[in-house]
Formats: C-alpha cells, sequence, structure tokens
C-alpha cells in the first residue's frame, strides 16, 4: 500500500522534470506552484504538485474535464472556502503568498535564472484523478502496542492503584506496593521496544495526518454538496459526524499523553500511555485503509480548493475549451488575451495566438529584452494550468492535451563534467527521442556553439521535429532559420516582438507576425556603458 497519501513526497526528480520545473518556473519561490498552493494539508500541497507534473504529460481529455469541472462547481462554494481557510495551514507548508511579481524578475534576461529554490518534486508516473501514485513495494506492517502488554500494563496499574488506596484508607501493610516496580519494568519495556524512533515511524506519519485533517473534517459535519458534479465530495461528507466519531475520541484520548509531563507521570502511575497507545494503534489498524482513502480524497478536495481559489482572483481568467475531435490528436492552442499567470494586472500584456492543428514550428525573432522567453513561459504555464484542470489567464482559451517539453535555461554541470553545449545536446535528445505528438519549446537553440555549426545543426533537428508531428515554438536570433518557410509552408510560421516607437528603448511585448526587422543588442550594450 502507499505510504505516500500522508506527507510530501521527498522524491528526486528526472533530470527532464527539473529542467522543465525550471525553464518554465513550475516550481521555487517565485514559480507556479507557490502561486497556486494555498492547500491547508501537507498531503494536499503534495497532490497539487503531482497534478502538475502529470499535466506535463497530458492527461486525458475526459481526466481534465471531471477535474474543471468539479474545480469550478467548489470555485462557487464561498461558504466552504470561509470554513477551508479559516483553518491555519498545516505545519510542514510553508505559506504562499499571491506574488506582486516585478516584471524586471520575470523578463527575457532575468527569466534564465532558476528564482530561487525549488520545492520538493514528487516523481512523475501514470495515475488515476485525485488518487496518489501506488508503489510496487508493500510498505512494512503497522507496528502498535501489542495486547499482551496492554493487558499486563493495565492490571498491574489497576493493582498498583488499589494498593495505594487500601494502604490509605484501609491501613493495609505497603509491600503492596512492590507492583510499581513491576509497572515500571513493563513500562520500560514498552519505551525500549515500541516507543522507539524507527518503531514509532509509519504510527507517527498517520497520526500527523489526522491530526491536520480531523480539524477540517469537522468544519464539514454540517455541509453537504448539492451539485451532481461533486457527487464524491457528497458521498465523503453524507455520514461523516458517525464515520469519525471514533476516530476524534481516540485522536483525543492519545493526545493527552502528547505533553512530556502528562505521558512520564501518566506511565509511571497509571499505565496510561501504554493503553492510550495500544488503543489508537488498534484503531489504526482495523481502519488503516479507510483512514488511507479519507486523507487521498480530502487531500484532492484541497488541492482543487486551491484551483478554484486561483480562478476567483484570474484578471483575466476563463475556462479552457479542449479542441473538436479532429483537432484534438494535433497540439494546438488558440488563445484571446493570453497573460502571464505571474504577472500582475497592471504590469502584464496580453497576446492572442492561434496556433492551428496544421502548424508545426513558430518561430519567434526579435530584440532583446523584448518577451520572447517571457512568452514562451506565458503559454506553457497556461498550458500546464489547462490540463491540470484549472483556469487560465486568458479571456479565451483552445487547446488540445500533449505532452510538455522544454530546451531554455540550460546549464552546464561541473559535477558532471558537462559542458553547456553538451548539456543542450543532451536536453535536445530528450525531445527527438520523446514520441509525437508533444508540444515543445525551445529558447536560443545551441547557442553553446559557433554559428556555422548552430544554423546547421538547428535546421536539421527541426526539420526532424517537423516531420515527425511533433509541434512547439522557437525564439532564435538566427535569421537564416526563418528560411524554414520555404520548404514547409504554412507549417511554419513567422513572429516577432520588437521596441515601440519613440526615442529611447521601450517595449510593447506584443506578438506580431512576421520576422524582425532590427535589433536593440548594440543600443543596450552602450546604454549600459559599454565601449561598442
Amino acid at each position: 500500500m502507499d505510504d505516500s497519501w500522508f506527507s510530501r513526497e521527498e522524491v528526486v526528480p528526472a533530470e527532464d522534470g527539473r529542467a522543465i520545473e525550471r525553464d518554465l518556473l513550475l516550481t521555487g519561490s517565485y514559480s507556479l506552484l507557490a502561486y497556486l498552493d494555498q492547500s491547508r494539508l501537507v498531503a494536499g500541497g503534495s497532490t497539487l504538485l503531482r497534478w502538475m507534473h502529470e499535466a506535463l504529460d497530458a492527461p486525458s481529455a475526459e481526466d481534465i474535464l471531471s477535474r474543471q469541472k468539479r474545480v469550478a462547481a467548489l470555485s462557487r462554494l464561498t461558504v466552504l472556502q470561509g470554513r477551508w481557510y479559516g483553518h491555519e495551514k498545516a505545519s510542514g507548508l510553508s505559506t504562499p503568498s499571491r506574488p506582486g511579481i516585478p516584471p524586471s524578475e520575470l523578463n527575457e534576461s532575468s527569466g534564465k535564472q532558476s528564482g530561487g529554490p525549488e520545492m520538493p518534486s514528487a516523481r512523475r508516473a501514470d495515475s488515476s484523478d485525485d488518487a496518489t501514485n501506488s508503489t510496487s513495494e508493500e510498505p512494512a506492517a503497522l507496528k502498535t502496542v501489542p495486547a499482551w502488554l496492554a493487558g499486563l500494563a493495565g492490571l498491574l496499574a489497576a493493582f498498583s492503584l488499589g494498593a495505594f488506596f487500601s494502604h490509605e484508607i484501609l491501613g493495609t501493610r505497603a509491600y503492596h506496593f512492590l507492583s510499581f516496580p513491576a509497572q515500571w519494568i513493563t513500562f520500560g519495556v514498552y519505551l525500549l521496544f515500541y516507543r522507539s524512533k524507527e518503531a514509532r515511524a509509519r504510527f507517527n506519519e498517520i497520526l500527523d495526518a489526522l491530526d491536520q485533517t480531523l480539524p477540517l473534517l469537522k468544519s464539514l459535519y454540517s455541509f453537504r454538496f448539492h451539485s451532481s458534479v461533486l457527487a464524491r465530495e457528497r458521498e465523503l461528507t453524507r455520514n461523516l459526524r458517525s464515520e469519525l466519531r471514533e476516530a476524534i475520541f481516540q485522536d483525543s484520548l492519545y493526545s493527552v499523553f502528547r505533553n512530556p509531563l502528562a505521558f512520564a507521570m501518566g506511565g509511571l502511575i497509571f499505565s496510561g500511555p501504554v493503553l492510550a497507545d495500544w488503543s489508537m494503534g488498534g484503531f489504526l489498524k482495523r481502519n488503516e485503509e479507510r483512514i488511507r482513502n479519507w486523507l487521498k480524497d480530502f487531500a484532492a478536495l484541497d488541492a482543487m480548493l486551491s484551483l478554484a481559489g486561483h480562478q476567483r482572483f484570474l484578471e483575466p481568467g476563463c475556462w479552457p475549451v479542449i479542441a473538436s475531435n479532429e483537432e484534438v490528436s494535433r497540439p494546438c492552442v488558440k488563445a484571446r488575451e493570453l497573460h502571464h499567470p505571474l504577472l500582475p494586472a497592471s504590469k502584464s500584456v496580453g497576446n492572442d495566438m492561434d496556433f492551428l492543428p496544421e502548424h508545426r514550428l513558430w518561430i519567434i525573432t526579435g530584440s532583446n529584452m523584448g518577451g520572447k522567453s517571457t512568452f514562451l513561459r506565458t503559454v506553457g504555464m497556461n498550458l500546464v494550468l489547462a490540463q491540470m484542470g484549472g483556469a487560465v489567464r486568458a479571456s479565451s482559451f483552445t487547446f488540445s492535451p500533449a505532452p510538455l517539453i522544454t530546451s531554455m535555461q540550460i546549464q552546464d554541470n561541473l559535477a558532471r563534467s558537462e559542458s553547456l553545449f553538451y548539456a543542450e545536446v543532451r536536453s535536445l535528445k530528450r525531445l527527438v527521442d520523446h514520441q509525437a505528438p508533444v508540444f515543445y519549446f525551445l529558447d536560443e537553440m545551441l547557442k553553446g556553439t559557433n554559428q556555422k555549426d548552430r544554423s546547421f545543426a538547428c535546421r536539421k533537428i527541426l526539420s526532424h521535429l517537423i516531420e515527425s508531428g511533433s509541434a512547439g515554438m522557437l525564439t532564435t536570433h538566427d535569421m537564416e532559420l526563418t528560411s524554414l518557410t520555404e520548404g514547409y509552408g504554412s507549417m511554419v510560421q513567422l513572429f516577432h516582438f520588437r521596441e515601440s516607437p519613440g526615442e529611447g528603448l521601450q517595449f510593447d511585448f506584443k506578438l506580431r507576425p512576421g520576422s524582425v526587422e532590427g535589433t536593440t543588442a548594440i543600443t543596450i550594450l552602450r546604454n549600459e556603458g559599454l565601449p561598442v
């Protein structure tokens, strides 16, 4: 049984997973995940992260639409959101705020930096909606206090307390107090064999998850989900009070002895911690599968409420539409007023785009600092949102689900003796080897080599991608690549960004058809005082 439902997974992601997270600003201090994650539970944040990784592998249209409908229904339940967010965030999750990120941190230059420490990443794998990935290895059985030890501790405690009162009230001899050492020995056996860190690891993880979840469960006692779309949530809360009565009682009893002083005195006088541990352990063993399902469902609900809250604050915002059956087999994106998800409304510029199913490659040229790389991230991040089942930042958005691959912020690696050029080669190899169709984002291909070799290699690689059925977008300063339109016609489209008319360097960040007519590199260098 998978035990990742109660904690954020600390799984090292695959190399391509780290790359696309960095390229599209999916994780980190200033990232899509930090913007979305308003979860109350550790498992809720982990579920949201897993959905983001699944979105990179193109979930089925049915899964996307199912989650989208549920998120849309939750976004209208303001009373539920008020109750849910009235609780403090569970320990172990940082509290993200809705960022008002200055454009300077997301433009073409500074956007090439990673933006801060990355959050833990979950392994990307196939899984059903709202369920955690299962593992092939069966975890160790839940280790609890055995009945014989609890029975012995209880008998000794009863005898010791009886001896104490009989001595004080009836005046019996004090040798009855010899039962206390026997009780303390039993308490020592419990501490030595059943309270060790190794024995308690799985037990404590489940208890921590219950501690985080029970306050939220209590807040839903009287809440009813009336929408037919939320049938799973309605079933979950229908008999909530009766199903959780024992869980709340057991947790309350066990919590009495979480104070170190109460634990020590209770163990030495009447074996309270041993009996409470035995009682809670028995409850967990009997109901582990039910508890697992509770926590998975509430983690999914927590993650969906984060997506629902995100939709309420979008300016502009819309629910994405999946393309018709004739188009869905080929990557396509049609959007109006498409904005970067992380930029505040006052700083964001919207663009229209029609990446049609017959298109194979968009070549985007333009001025330095004009917004080329930011536009790639704008499209990529909104596609991730759409394939997660969330709302996107656009006035309208139609797409067909497709796996997403990037090769943008390439870095050398001294630990692996890997140069910048070789890192680029390995990144492009992953793209070429991926089965089509795929939607890719390339930013300045093969910039780690000379002009002649770069132009030749880029033309060959892009031609292969076009002919294989993949689709994507490329930003470049190599104007020779625009000649690909001669061999592939309308399959290759040219667009550009340029500076606005007027004095000085000013940019409107608007996407225009055709190739760029000028450059701003020399002007930027001179403005910064370099001798050019």
